[in-house]
């Protein structure tokens, strides 16, 4: 422990005497005083000889001195302290980054400068490499995936834990203590929070080494196939892969359609039941993980429109299960989805970012005007309006590239929406997104909810159905008249209790809306002649999709 700072001063004070005289008295003092200093002012005032009428006054100037002064000496230590503490933080810092530093291998000069790291994985995954990459992604997942094992087992013991004592606690026969049990519910709750931040650093650790030496790990790969060499995979294989079981009826349709009067473009539709989060989550190993990698970099990506929560956070709804999902297989080529969240909250809260507004929405993507957003005072959550969509991309999903975050309340996804209704203004805005970020397959819920309610019902389904399958419609054709001829696939998804009766009134009221090319059938005398839609495009007899 360091020795007490001492300071050395003079106390000056006077006093007027008959005659017009002053008497000016300069006592040297030593702080800290070793004493009270009521005691020294007395010693002061017998031997300084200060007269009976100046003595309170000399007390009130002698105790607020002392005061001041030693008040200025404890700051000084305090600086002091801090001075000497960010210096042994920071040198322990730079001995713990020497010691847990991973060594990247610095790249020679047959890797170029202008080689983005997204290059080289497209060109990686189109090649020979590709096995090689893909186990070395398997590998980093099943070493994720134990860790979040570990903890998710962990929380769980306390939990059980704290409903054991809780119940024991209140289920004793006597009187309960009410501030008792709060005091123990206060205890739980930080304690599991506790637990919660311990994991979460660790699994933010090894995300973060898995990045870098995935990072090193392609860089080598990459200089070796420039060599000239051929790379083989030592890594050896994880878990074997098998398929889930479905627990509901499949049921699935495909159509195809033509958006246009003067030149007609094909489009894909899908209609489908399914569970949203199959199209994000799997197996390391499933097969849909592969096509996703290959078109990771190519401009035909694919996008899920997600419906979350009004509050900007990772703690409710969607949200929250859509950051479980990702924590469960490493993010290699993308920032990770917590640290997109809060660039977003980041945007949102700089007044000097510039501003896009649409006509009664707004993208998150170019930011929001700031008057629109709204802080929750007691948790910090931003409060969004509903219609407002922003983007997050991803790599470690199983389907899909792009998320877009359409913001809703519940009570607005349950209610009756109508065209002009926000949160279809903000599903147009998402279609717009998607458009604009070459999303060509695009999963879109068709109820706007990952769940059916038992409030609705299949009259509630066809009115909500029809409303957004025209909503789609108006942005096709809206689309097709700026020039854009791109051939698009839209899978509108359908929640997985969605009864057979409904599917197939949704599925047969599809065609009337989008109007579906069909063969025409020709009476030639004795023999009929079914057209292709290919000999009908060259009569120019196909119905005009308007």
């Amino acid at each position: 422990m360091s020795p007490q700072k001492t300071k050395s001063l003079e106390f000056e004070f006077s006093y007027d005497v008959p005659k017009g005289k002053t008497v000016n008295v300069a006592i040297p003092l030593l702080l800290p005083l070793s004493g009270l200093p009521t005691d020294h002012a007395e010693v002061h005032i017998r031997e300084s000889r200060i007269p009976c009428f100046a003595e309170d006054t000399f007390r009130e100037c002698f105790l607020r001195f002392i005061a001041e002064e030693e008040d200025k000496l404890r700051q000084e230590e305090g600086d002091v302290s801090l001075e000497n503490l960010e210096l042994e933080l920071s040198d322990l810092v730079e001995v713990w980054e020497n010691e847990n530093r991973v060594a990247t291998p610095v790249p020679t000069h047959s890797i170029k400068q202008e080689e983005e790291f997204g290059q080289i994985c497209h060109k990686l995954y189109h090649s020979p490499v590709l096995h090689a990459m893909r186990a070395e992604e398997n590998r980093a997942a099943h070493e994720l995936r134990g860790l979040v094992k570990k903890r998710n087992e962990e929380i769980k013991k306390i939990q059980d834990h704290h409903i054991m004592a809780m119940e024991g606690y209140v289920n004793n026969g006597g009187h309960v203590d009410t501030t008792a049990v709060n005091d123990l519910a206060a205890s739980q709750i930080e304690q599991r929070q506790d637990c919660e931040v311990k994991w979460a650093s660790e699994i933010s650790h090894l995300m973060e080494e898995q990045r870098k030496g995935f990072y090193s790990w392609v860089l080598q790969t990459y200089e070796e196939s420039l060599g000239g060499k051929e790379y083989t995979s030592t890594i050896p294989t994880t878990d074997s892969y098998s398929p889930e079981p479905q627990s509901y009826p499949k049921m699935e349709e495909s159509f195809s359609i033509c958006i246009g009067s003067q030149l007609k473009i094909t489009h894909s539709l899908r209609l489908f039941v399914d569970n949203v989060w199959n199209l994000c989550a799997g197996h390391p190993r499933a097969p849909e993980r592969l096509q996703t990698a290959l078109s990771l970099y190519t401009n035909s990506l694919s996008g899920l429109i997600l419906l979350v929560d009004n509050r900007l956070n990772l703690y409710s709804g969607n949200t929250h299960k859509l950051s479980k999902v990702c924590e469960v297989f490493p993010e290699f080529h993308f920032n990770p989805f917590d640290q997109q969240l809060n660039t977003i909250r980041q945007k949102l809260l700089n007044p000097d970012v510039v501003k896009r507004r649409t006509p009664t929405n707004y993208l998150i993507d170019d930011t929001i005007p700031d008057s629109v957003v709204k802080e929750d005072d007691s948790s910090g959550d931003l409060i969004l309006p509903t219609g407002t969509c922003y983007l997050t991309r991803h790599s470690n999903l199983k389907q899909v590239h792009c998320v877009i975050h359409l913001a809703s309340t519940v009570h607005e996804v349950q209610g009756e929406v109508s065209s002009r209704d926000p949160l279809l203004v903000g599903l147009k805005s998402a279609l717009k997104l998607a458009s604009e970020n070459n999303m060509d397959n695009l999963i879109i819920p068709l109820f706007l909810t990952s769940n059916l309610e038992p409030n609705m019902d299949h009259a509630w389904c066809m009115k909500r159905s029809e409303v957004v399958f025209k909503c789609v419609k108006g942005f096709m054709i809206e689309v097709g008249s700026t020039g854009v001829t791109t051939s698009k696939t839209f899978h509108f998804i359908l929640p997985k209790n969605t009864t057979q009766k409904t599917f197939q009134a949704i599925s047969s009221m599809l065609p009337t809306i989008f109007r579906v090319p069909c063969p025409m059938v020709l009476d030639q005398g004795s023999r009929k002649k079914t057209l292709t839609v290919q000999e009908l495009t060259k009569l120019n007899l196909l119905p005009n999709s308007i």
